[in-house]
């Protein structure tokens, strides 16, 4: 009886998003570029300089600082070797979990921020080779004065 509530214990207090991972977590790299290649506005060798956090608060999404190692493809000439670009990407329990001093090849479309700052918005892949697209988290305007 004891191991029948501490089984169902654990199954109510783990995350469900945590249980939707399987082992399979994403990462900003990819280790090779795949074919068809993703549409992106970059595609360059990087290494990972910085990761501010939580961009805001209750926001899932990251600020991280990459210098660019070299460039494979771009659609924009202001990205060249040895520029520091950032990144903003959504997280969640499956990740992107990578640490400062990676390196690796990023493919990423380009975004703004508020001030018009360019950014880079990368698409990740999994463990097990699942590609997504670049996800921002939307900020919705304030309806108040």
């Amino acid at each position: 009886m004891r191991y029948l509530i501490a089984l169902v214990l654990c199954v109510l207090l783990v995350p469900m998003q945590a249980l939707a991972c399987q082992g399979d977590h994403d990462t900003l790299f990819f280790k090779t570029i795949p074919s068809p290649t993703p549409d992106a506005d970059l595609i360059a060798e990087v290494a990972l300089t910085g990761v501010v956090g939580d961009v805001e608060p209750r926001s899932v999404s990251k600020i991280a600082t990459v210098t660019v190692l070299s460039v494979i493809k771009t659609s924009d000439v202001r990205i060249q070797k040895g520029d520091k670009v950032t990144l903003k990407y959504v997280v969640s329990s499956c990740g992107p979990s990578d640490l400062i001093g990676m390196r690796g090849t990023i493919i990423a479309k380009f975004v703004s921020d508020s001030k018009g700052r360019l950014m880079l918005s990368p698409y990740t892949i999994s463990l097990r080779g699942r590609i997504s697209s670049p996800r921002i988290e939307l900020q919705l305007p304030s309806m108040g004065k």
